[in-house]
This record gives C-alpha cells, sequence and structure tokens, in this order.
C-alpha cells in the first residue's frame, strides 16, 4: 500500500504530498487522516496522510521502480486529522498564499516524546444553567441564536449564516455566550470560544470556568509543553468540550465542533503575523462552513468589514443597545487642548480632568486614565540642529524611559537600548530636549498633582504575565488602588464597578497613521476604553482631550455613535476601493543590502503590472529598517486570490506575502 502524505513543511515546488510505501506491520493500522512519522530529505518529519492507494496498480508499479518509494517510520495513534480539515488546510494554502504542509502544520498537536498525565484537579462537573439570567432583550437576541442552533444540528442542514452580535460596553454579551454554549453542549457538540489575549480578558474567562466547571479547556501562551499537549488532546478528544483561548485555540480540531465564539471581533490580535498569516475570523467562517457550525462574532465597535457583511445580509446582525445594569453609557465630554495651551496650562492633564480627578477621589472611586503611548517621551532632539536619536538597527526614533536605576533610550521594535546623550552626537549642543508624552510622563504628573493617590501603571512593561496581570485585578477590584493609568492594555475586558472617570489623555494617537483603517482603530480604542466607566450604579464620565476635536472618529467615539462612523467610513471605503470592496494583498521585500531589498520588489511590480494586475507601490515601508533589514512593500488590490496571483506568488516565494494585511507600516 502506498501512502500519499503531506509533510508538515514548507515545499518550494508544485508537489504538495509525497509517495511513501506503508509497512505492512502499519497497514491496518494507517487511514487518511493519520499522523506519521516520514524520512523527509535529510529529516525526519511528522505528516499527514491524504491518500491512500493500492500499490499493485500500474501506474502506482512504474512509480516504485523508477523512485523507490521511502517508507513511513511509524504511527501516532493517539490522532488522526478529520477530512474537514484537510480541506481547510487546502483552502488555507490557496487563500493565504503558504505552501500545503505550513498550512497543515497549524492543525496538528503539540510533539512531544513523553506528555505528562493531566495534573488537573478533579473538579465539579455540573452545569451550573440556573445561574444565568438574561433580561429581556438578551432573551430577544438569544431566541434567534437558539433557532440557528436548532437547524445545525438537523443532517446535511446548510450552514446557518454567522451572527454578528453588536452590544455596547457593559450589554451582557457574554452571558449570551455562555446560553448558547449550554445549548450546543445539549446537542453532543463542542464550543470554541476566542478572545483576544486571556490575561486581557479574565472575567469572560471565568465566568466560562465557573458555569462549566471542569468541561474547560483553558489555552494560553503561558503554558508549558506538556500543558499544551493535555490542553490539545483534552479538547481534540472530547474529553472537555470547551475549548477557550486566543486564536490558536481555534486550530485544535475536533469533528463535533457545533459553536465558535469570537469575543472582541475587532481585535488586531486575531490575525497571525508570520506565516500562515491567516485571520481567525475568516478561518472561523470556513470551519464553521466546512463542519455545518454556527459562528457568533461579538463586539461593540464591529470592524467595518464585518458591519458591511452585516448589513449586506451575509451575516446575520443581532444588536443590544442596552447595558445589562439598566444604566445609560457613560457622559463624555471633549477638552480642545489648543484652549487649554492659550490658558496657560502645559500640563498634559486639562483643568477639567485634573478637577475631576480631584472629586472623584474625595467620592472615594476609582479612575482609569488612558494613553497608547509607552515611555516618558517619544523621541529625543537637538534644538540646534534638528538631530534625532535614532535606533542603529530600525532606523525609526528611540523612545526616552526614566528608570530608578538610570534614564535610557530604547527601540520598541528591536530592544536596543543606549544611554541618554548630555550633548548632540552631530553639533555638540547640549540643547537636547525631549518631545512628546508617553504614560511614564503621566504617572509623575499625577504623582505630583495627587501625591497621597494609589496609583498603578499597566503598560507591557509592568504587566509580563498572567500572573502579574491577575495581581493587578485583584488589586484593583478589591480597590487598593484608587488611579490606574494605563495602555491599551486596560481598554477591555475587565468591569470594575467603582471606576466613575475615565481620562483619555490623547484621542489623537494613531488618528493620522499612514493606514486605511487609522479612523476605524481610534474610534474603536476611544470607544472601548470609554465603556470602562459607570459599570455599576453610577453612570460614569469620560474625558477626552484631544487637538483635533472635529475628527470624526472622535466625535463619534464621543456619542458612542458606531452607526455615524460607519455610516460615513463605509462612503469613504467606497470611493477609494478599499476593504469590503476589493482584498488588500501586501508584498513585503527585506534585506540587509538596501538595493537587493527594492530590486527584488520592483521585479515583482514588473511582474504584476504584465499580468494586469492593480498595484499600489512599490515603495519604502513606514518603518522602512527594522532588525537590520530594509523593507520595502507594494499592495495588490483585487476582487479575488485567482490562479494568476496565486502563479506569481509561487516564483517570488522569498518575500512576505500578507493576505488581509492589519499592518501596513
Amino acid at each position: 500500500m502506498i501512502a500519499d502524505i503531506i509533510p508538515e513543511s514548507r515545499t518550494y515546488s508544485d508537489i504538495e504530498s509525497f509517495s511513501y510505501e506503508i509497512p505492512k506491520e502499519l497497514e491496518d493500522f494507517i487511514f487518511v487522516g493519520s499522523l506519521v512519522k516520514i524520512p523527509f530529505g535529510n529529516r525526519t518529519l511528522r505528516g499527514v496522510v491524504r491518500q491512500i492507494q493500492d500499490s499493485s496498480l500500474e501506474v502506482q508499479n512504474k512509480t516504485v521502480q523508477k523512485y523507490q518509494i521511502k517508507s513511513i517510520q511509524s504511527i501516532d495513534d493517539s490522532f488522526i486529522l478529520p477530512k474537514s480539515y484537510i480541506e481547510i488546510a487546502q483552502w488555507i494554502s490557496n487563500y493565504y498564499l503558504c505552501s500545503l504542509g505550513e498550512a497543515i502544520a497549524l492543525f496538528l498537536p503539540p510533539e512531544m516524546k513523553r506528555p505528562k498525565k493531566n495534573s488537573d484537579q478533579p473538579m465539579d462537573m455540573k452545569n451550573k444553567r440556573d445561574e444565568i439570567e438574561l433580561n429581556e432583550e438578551q432573551k430577544t437576541v438569544f431566541n434567534k441564536i437558539k433557532t440557528g442552533i436548532s437547524q445545525i444540528s438537523i443532517n446535511g442542514q446548510k450552514c446557518v449564516k454567522p451572527f454578528l452580535l453588536h452590544g455596547i460596553t457593559g450589554s451582557g454579551k457574554t452571558e449570551i455566550y455562555i446560553k448558547a454554549a449550554q445549548e450546543v453542549i445539549k446537542l453532543g457538540r463542542k464550543v470554541v470560544v476566542l478572545v483576544p489575549e486571556i490575561i486581557l480578558t479574565p472575567q469572560t474567562v471565568q465566568r466560562f470556568e465557573e458555569i462549566f466547571a471542569g468541561q474547560v479547556a483553558l489555552m494560553h501562551s503561558h503554558l508549558s509543553k506538556s500543558e499544551k499537549y493535555n490542553c490539545y488532546y483534552d479538547f481534540y478528544s472530547g474529553k472537555k468540550p470547551i475549548i477557550v483561548g486566543p486564536r490558536s485555540a481555534l486550530l485544535v480540531p475536533n469533528e463535533k465542533i457545533g459553536l465558535i465564539i469570537i469575543d472582541e471581533e475587532q481585535e488586531d490580535s486575531f490575525k497571525q503575523e508570520q506565516k500562515p498569516r491567516y485571520h481567525a475570523v475568516t478561518l472561523a467562517e470556513k470551519i464553521a462552513e466546512n463542519n455545518n457550525a454556527l459562528l457568533i462574532l461579538g463586539t461593540a465597535t464591529p470592524r467595518t468589514e464585518s458591519f458591511y457583511k452585516a448589513k449586506t445580509g451575509n451575516y446575520q446582525l443581532l444588536e443590544l443597545k442596552n447595558r445589562h445594569n439598566t444604566n445609560s453609557l457613560p457622559a463624555s465630554t471633549l477638552i480642545d487642548l489648543r484652549n487649554e495651551i492659550k490658558l496657560g496650562n502645559f500640563s498634559p492633564l486639562s483643568e477639567l480632568l485634573q478637577g475631576k480627578i480631584g472629586e472623584i477621589l474625595k467620592r472615594k472611586k476609582q479612575i482609569l486614565l488612558f494613553l497608547n503611548r509607552r515611555g516618558t517621551a517619544t523621541f529625543v532632539s537637538c534644538r540646534d540642529c534638528g538631530f534625532i536619536c535614532l535606533c542603529p538597527n530600525c532606523s525609526i526614533p528611540l523612545v526616552y524611559y526614566v528608570s530608578q536605576k538610570n534614564d535610557y533610550l530604547t527601540c520598541h521594535h528591536c530592544d536596543h537600548r543606549e544611554v541618554v546623550p548630555l550633548v548632540c552626537p552631530d553639533c555638540s549642543s547640549h540643547k537636547i530636549k525631549f518631545f512628546g508624552i508617553g504614560i511614564d510622563k503621566i504617572v509623575s504628573e499625577v504623582e505630583k498633582l495627587f501625591p497621597l493617590a494609589r496609583i498603578s501603571k499597566v503598560d507591557s512593561t509592568t504587566i509580563t504575565s498572567k500572573k502579574d496581570y491577575d495581581e493587578f485585578y485583584q488589586k484593583f477590584k478589591n480597590h487598593e488602588v484608587d488611579i490606574v493609568i494605563g495602555t491599551q492594555m486596560i481598554a477591555k475586558g475587565f468591569d470594575i464597578p467603582n471606576v466613575d472617570l475615565v481620562g483619555i489623555i490623547s484621542a489623537d494617537t494613531g488618528l493620522n497613521m499612514p493606514h486605511y483603517k487609522a479612523n476605524e482603530k481610534t474610534f474603536q480604542i476611544l470607544t472601548q476604553v470609554s465603556g470602562r466607566s459607570g459599570r455599576a450604579t453610577n453612570r460614569g464620565e469620560t474625558i477626552l482631550q484631544t487637538y483635533w476635536p472635529d475628527a470624526l472618529p472622535i466625535q463619534s467615539a464621543l456619542n458612542h455613535d458606531v452607526s455615524q462612523f460607519y455610516n460615513h467610513e463605509i462612503v469613504e471605503r467606497q470611493k477609494l476601493n478599499y476593504p469590503p470592496f476589493c482584498k488588500i494583498i501586501r508584498i513585503v521585500s527585506e534585506h540587509i543590502d538596501q538595493k537587493k531589498a527594492s530590486i527584488e520588489i520592483d521585479k515583482l511590480a514588473t511582474t504584476l503590472r504584465k499580468n494586469n494586475i492593480n498595484i499600489i507601490g512599490p515603495g519604502a515601508c513606514f518603518y522602512q529598517r527594522l532588525h537590520g533589514r530594509y523593507r520595502f512593500h507594494l499592495m495588490i488590490k483585487c476582487d479575488s486570490i485567482d490562479e494568476k496571483i496565486i502563479e506569481i506568488w509561487k516564483n517570488f516565494p522569498n518575500l512576505f506575502w500578507d493576505v488581509d494585511p492589519v499592518n501596513l507600516l
């Protein structure tokens, strides 16, 4: 018997699978989807059986005589990849422009010689159905989902259209997810719950673990190898019917998947930046379609593409317009920072925000201050000659940090560090100035203005693990902290009843970036942060500070108005032919030699133009040099990923091809 096997490897030819002889002793144990070990060149790799043929066939006999087919070495009898996932891997290969081997590798279990036994403590397996109570608006939404669930239970039923659950912050989307999961588990089907990052969504995860005690496989990046292995097999085998985690949780195969939930569907972390560069939402659609499962996308600020699909009937739109606790959304006040300067206030905190912080502290309530920028100053420059301190590896400005030990400059891309210059390296001037404001500067300003307040800083330098986040979260929840000053890590996920004020220090950050989604990302982050206020009995308040008070994303966030933003944004996207009206493929050429990087992207541009493919560019990337490599890119605008594009990709395999990119910098 001969097995056609897809190796867990990138292949550089049109051949996607390879023939291997099945040893006699393994013939009864190998099936389509079996995971086997094979010799591949001078390596031993894992591979998945795609097809099995009888070698007695005349054609096969000729092949065997000519090529002396190698044999399969061993089989992992604990795993078979379902046929539907082999088909999905083929789709990933064609859509995301990667080899079939790279696509199939996404779904394989962690490789371990001797996996440890699961050390989970035995837990109460009782499903606590009675603990979830829905209000009338939630019931209306859930009943529509329940109808969809009843349809997936019918064999051969055409896959139900995905649901886009658009619910304002605090509207109770998690309760609906739980009720839907309970219904699907009753049918004997399995549930995948995706969250952007485990440590940033502790309450969603905690609710699932409480309600489905002992039935949740929790996947995250801080698991050990053996823990990842056990988590994978707990869900793959059906031992635990629910898996919760970031985008990688979607990659654990199970033939009985009945429901996929993606919470915060707008988050960029659902896009993988390494090859294969899949987007979890798009992949989830395909997995749901191939497995006759239901897909629910939940968000307070939907992506323009998702909202468009809902408006045009490709998704079913469900809306929660009220907060679960019946409170209104927080009142919002806009501060024009240009007026602050005219009034002689050069503090990063406006007079109104300073006053409100004082009031809230007197009332023994809590405060969130948001600035999506790390460090103390965003760049260092000479006032005499204009010299800017740049990273030697990345050619971007170094960020100024103040620490207890010493001040330093660092690069947020490659972590290069150097001392702060006392004189200008170019002209020897002593007029070195620090420009821009980072979160550390806000911390020192707040400490100066409110010396008795208990202050906590939250960014990727202070929160490096789930343990760090849990400790911070418990302190904040127990009111051991009065003021939290943070980056986007505080924008979502937690629900602190005592927060009555959110201050957005600079609503402009990211507004004018060279990206067609710059307005959308600004609107989303501002709306999400604003929603952290007034989660209990009080309505709460948000203060947005800006130099661009008339900008549409800021005005829409001020009013919590998704429709206003979408209606304007979709017109602009159509006018300029951006998604959802086309597909975008970004191709990047990188090399330590600037000329070689440029020549390669120019070659590709010439080939694309000859084939009448619409492109933007080529040109230097926004970050022209990262990690010592020069970068050039171009973008394809197309209706679909057709054979012509696939053929050109095969001729330029060493460039970075990114379909539906979220990063254009």
